[in-house]
């Protein structure tokens, strides 16, 4: 056993290690919100509230993951960093002092018109000095997907396991990490996948047969990779 699987055993071990489906995140989350609306619905002086959150749900799938997941325990990876963007005073926790149903409606303001991932993914491809085909080959993920994930104004619903690519293919840190799986509607969670990205990121090791070595050494799902045959097509890792 390499050292590398013995410290990431380590950390599983030590960790609360959630399930790898992320659908029962979800069912979790949205029996929470449809109790804070029934709830609300009992209450006159929220029907507002309560019209603004279901429009929110219902505007995309993306909106719908953020909002469940901040309902899940009322947590927004992105406060500090806009918070700062904006020249506020940082202040995290004070809409914990709020009711639930409040809660969601300041988390609705806040993110109402938040980019889209591919928005976010070509600003930290400027930031990194990186062009397109480097971020895809770097993730190994076929030019295509790549450019369906990330078109300008898509509506393309991207799944957290590309998400998390795209993320190894920009050499993001973790705070950049947390900003693009969120932008896609997803937060980095106590589970073994999310724990082994978040282990990889943190040694700087970008490196997707690394990390889909030490996926497959521990029985878990692994990336799909491709890479460029002599013919110019992609052939599947």
């Amino acid at each position: 056993m390499t050292i590398e699987i013995q410290n990431i055993k380590t950390i599983l071990q030590r960790e609360a290690v959630e399930s790898e489906d992320e659908a029962q995140f979800i069912l979790r989350a949205d029996e929470k919100l449809k109790q804070i609306l029934r709830e609300a619905d009992d209450d006159s002086s929220t029907g507002t509230s309560v019209d603004a959150i279901r429009l929110f749900v219902e505007a995309d799938d993306v909106s719908r993951r953020k909002l469940l997941a901040f309902c899940e325990n009322f947590v927004d990876p992105t406060a500090h960093a806009q918070n700062v963007a904006q020249g506020t005073q940082v202040c995290l926790h004070t809409y914990l002092q709020k009711s639930e149903i409040y809660k969601l409606i300041d988390f609705i303001n806040l993110h109402r018109n938040d980019n889209l991932f591919g928005d976010i993914v070509y600003k930290m491809m400027d930031q990194h000095g990186m062009t397109a085909p480097q971020v895809y080959k770097n993730a190994m993920l076929r030019r295509q997907d790549f450019a369906r994930a990330t078109s300008l104004g898509s509506e393309y619903n991207v799944t957290k396991r590309v998400a998390w690519q795209i993320i190894i293919g920009l050499h993001c840190n973790l705070e950049e990490a947390d900003t693009l799986l969120f932008s896609a509607g997803y937060l980095r969670r106590k589970n073994a996948t999310d724990l082994i990205m978040e282990y990889f990121i943190n040694n700087k090791n970008y490196d997707i047969v690394a990390i889909n070595t030490v996926l497959s050494d521990l029985d878990l799902k692994v990336f799909p990779c491709y890479e460029p045959n002599r013919r110019g097509e992609h052939s599947i890792k």
